[in-house]
């Protein structure tokens, strides 16, 4: 049997950084040699399946590796087990030099000359040959024989599947190249939007080969960068990042249908952005269509579409683990329903956030004065909060002095750096009472709401999750300082002072850790913006906010 929980077995590290490194370097030499080092174009002797697959068969290599890395995280507990003994038997190492050698005879042979049409399968049989022993060396080296059974009895099918669709990812990328063309995108964007835009009856003049679409008093190019790449790339990284931090949840492999849903819905409302920019354009809002609608939908469709793949990760019970599995006893458990939303932790600490940034990029595109509408932004921002005011309240609240502290020290080194102050107001013409309300709901916003969301989102959720642990638990350190990095880099992005931001970030995760209450980070943020927005109220300068 495997070890269990108790015995927390590890790999040993150096050996296995010296295997790959190994593996690497073996992989590299060979390519380079055959590739460069001979006299033989492959193509003039010898057919080109042939050529083409002895040039994909490293490649495949390489792939299968990360495959196998990939579900290695996925199932870290069974790898540690199979690799808490590497490096301790040498013997196998000298296998794989052998097969190391063995791949190098056909350069003893392959010359350009007529023999060379005869050596086909020779040099397959070399390769091939040397190729198993060299990686069966390796193998060795990382576990014996009887622990390789039992890891691989307890993997079950899914690593060598793993494997097969890492090896065969170069060629099928081939056959898919002229997919992802982008050209080819493009032009079926383009062909869907003119579907589209003549649908609703507004008079157009395409222009396939420039890919123009020409209206009365306004036109659009779909360029290859706007044909919604970009936003299947960003969804796809985001459906990856969403598997790794829900691993623990998520029915492997069923999850993986989250990438073409999420491919799928990112092309369909590329397209209808790109509509109802050229028909808001063709309606006479030339200066919105191309400004704030151009600008800030795809933000929109991209927020939509994530909140739908954890909405769909969440609520269809073939997606959990904890659905359909069985217990000791044999019998079924039944798939068990996440709590209520007004109680779920995890909806807390994601939800309002969502919200938040669902609002930063909706008004805009909606507006040329997005700053204006900051009370309805709070008003939406303070009801997505009452909805989880049960949990907000049970929270460990208490005045830290070490809190106070950091947040004032954030607060007075913001507004130490020097702002160039707008050349438009931000809200607009207001004056007399409506000014007054507004600067209410800004304070209200800056002050009490977005420091409970943000910290909730970055400190209480996303970096925990990436630490692996909650802020009282300890952790390895290079996982909190990775934790801590990657979380106040996501937080410098939202805003325009990012190195500041990007300070603030830190600082309030270590006084997350420091007392092991999320409270301390809320307050520590509050106190800091507090000092922000009144010396920007005080001196009239918004844009130190």
């Amino acid at each position: 049997m495997f070890a269990t929980a108790q015995t927390n077995p590890r790999p040993r590290i150096r050996p296995l950084i010296f295997a790959a490194a190994l593996l690497a370097m073996q992989l590299l030499a060979i390519g380079l040699v055959f590739k460069h080092g001979i006299n033989f174009y492959c193509l003039d002797y010898w057919p080109a399946a042939a050529c083409g697959g002895a040039s994909r068969a490293l490649a495949g290599i390489y792939c299968a590796a990360a495959a196998i890395g990939l579900f290695a995280l996925l199932r870290r507990n069974l790898f540690a087990d199979l690799l808490s003994d590497t490096g301790r038997d040498l013997r196998p190492l000298a296998l794989n030099a052998l097969g190391f050698a063995l791949t190098f005879v056909p350069v003893l042979f392959l010359r350009e000359t007529a023999e060379a049409r005869s050596m086909v399968l020779p040099s397959f049989a070399f390769w091939v040959g040397g190729m198993a022993l060299m990686l069966a060396g390796l193998a060795l080296y990382l576990a014996p024989a009887a622990r390789w059974g039992r890891f691989l009895r307890a993997a079950g099918p899914a690593l060598p599947v793993a494997a097969i669709a890492g090896m065969l990812t170069p060629p099928l990328a081939m056959k898919l190249q002229p997919i992802w063309h982008l050209d080819t995108v493009a032009d079926i964007t383009f062909r869907a939007v003119v579907a589209i835009v003549g649908g609703f009856g507004y008079p157009i003049t395409p222009e396939p080969e420039t890919k123009i679409l020409w209206g009365e008093n306004f036109a659009i190019s779909i360029a290859p960068v706007c044909s919604g790449v970009e936003g299947i790339a960003l969804v796809t990284l985001f459906v990856t990042l969403y598997l790794w931090l829900f691993r623990a949840e998520i029915r492997f492999p069923h999850a993986l249908i989250l990438y073409p849903l999420g491919i799928l819905a990112s092309a369909i409302l590329n397209v209808v952005r790109i509509a109802v920019l050229m028909m808001i354009g063709l309606e006479g809002q030339p200066e919105l269509a191309a400004g704030g609608f151009h600008s800030h939908a795809g933000w929109i469709m991209f927020t939509l579409i994530a909140l739908g793949i954890i909405g769909v990760a969440r609520n269809i019970p073939w997606l959990r683990k904890d659905y359909g599995t069985v217990t000791a006893d044999a019998a079924p458990r039944q798939f068990v329903a996440p709590p209520p939303l007004r109680h779920d932790p995890q909806a807390a600490r994601i939800l309002p956030f969502a919200v938040f940034m669902l609002t930063a990029v909706v008004v805009p595109a909606i507006t040329q004065s997005p700053a204006m509408f900051y009370p309805a932004r709070v008003l939406l921002l303070a009801a997505a909060v009452a909805l989880f005011w049960p949990f907000i309240r049970s929270l460990d609240w208490r005045i830290s002095p070490l809190a106070l502290a950091v947040g004032a020290a954030v607060g007075i080194g913001w507004v130490m750096v020097p702002v160039e102050p707008a050349e438009v107001a931000p809200y607009g013409a207001l004056t007399g009472g409506a000014l007054v309300l507004w600067y209410l709901f800004r304070g209200i916003g800056t002050v009490l709401l977005v420091p409970l969301v943000e910290e909730l989102f970055f400190r209480d959720y996303l970096e925990s999750r990436i630490r692996g642990s909650a802020p009282d638990q300890p952790a390895p350190l290079w996982r909190v300082l990775v934790a801590a990095l990657i979380t106040a880099a996501l937080f410098a992005a939202l805003h325009d002072r990012w190195v500041e931001a990007l300070i603030a970030g830190l600082a309030f995760s270590w006084v997350t850790r420091r007392s092991g209450r999320i409270s301390d980070a809320i307050l520590a943020h509050a106190v800091a913006n507090l000092i922000v927005f009144a010396v920007a109220a005080i001196t009239g300068n918004l844009a130190i906010i």
